[in-house]
């Protein structure tokens, strides 16, 4: 008993004996996750490519037809002068930014006023049609928004982007009928997000689609829309791995 004195004084003063703790995973360690939990992103602040902050994440909007997170609302009031105004912008025009602890984007001021918006009391009578909204403004950035997959290939493309879209109403509408049509077919998340470029009545179509089957389903699919002689395919078939 007088060997283990020593190793039980620790106890018999009242220091407290270390225990492991488990290490939880934070929004700073899982930045760069592509899965969160809506918990996390709603309340988390915006920030301009300059760090000015733009607002902060209210809700998601989520399409349970296509299966997709559409995007975040955020309020953007003070940051665009417009009081009480929400914007709602997709999720591929933001980054989660480790050291600042905040989604970053490089979206412009005017981009950003470009956005779908509304005040936050209008929900209910702005929310119908807000996927064809959201759609036409991720296609019409002048910021690639395609899988990840595309990022680098499309960072040196020289053909058409999205800000390319022609801004007359036959051309917006064109685009808008092949998009809803693609988004209720049962291809690949990459086929649902080509992009569509509507230009004088001349179609192009643009990304990477899982298969060859595929893309001549996405081809056929615009061809109902205009003239086959006016669809240009440029879609890219994915490597195999």
């Amino acid at each position: 008993m007088i060997m283990l004195f020593p190793l039980l004084a620790p106890l018999a003063i009242g220091e407290p004996v270390a225990e492991p703790k488990e290490v939880m995973p934070s929004k700073a360690t899982e930045g760069t996750s592509a899965s969160w939990r809506a918990s996390e992103i709603i309340g988390t602040n915006v920030k301009a490519a300059n760090d000015d902050t733009i607002g902060e994440i209210q809700d998601l909007i989520v399409d349970f037809k296509s299966s997709e997170i559409l995007g975040v609302v955020i309020s953007t009031g003070g940051f665009l002068g417009m009081a009480d105004t929400l914007s709602s912008v997709p999720t591929s025009a933001l980054r989660y930014d480790v050291p600042t602890k905040a989604f970053k984007t490089k979206l412009t001021k005017e981009q950003l006023a470009k956005a779908p918006q509304y005040k936050k009391d209008t929900w209910d009578a702005n929310k119908q049609g807000v996927s064809d909204k959201l759609r036409t403004y991720r296609d019409s950035m002048a910021v690639d928004t395609t899988a990840p997959d595309n990022a680098a290939r499309n960072e040196n493309d020289k053909g058409l982007t999205p800000v390319d879209q022609g801004t007359s109403e036959a051309d917006i509408k064109l685009t808008k009928d092949i998009r809803a049509d693609l988004m209720d077919t049962q291809l690949s998340f990459n086929a649902k997000n080509a992009k569509i470029i509507t230009r004088d009545g001349k179609v192009t179509l643009r990304g990477v689609v899982d298969n060859h089957g595929e893309k001549q389903a996405v081809v056929d699919l615009a061809s109902k829309h205009a003239d086959p002689s006016m669809v240009s395919d440029q879609l890219e078939v994915k490597a195999a791995k």
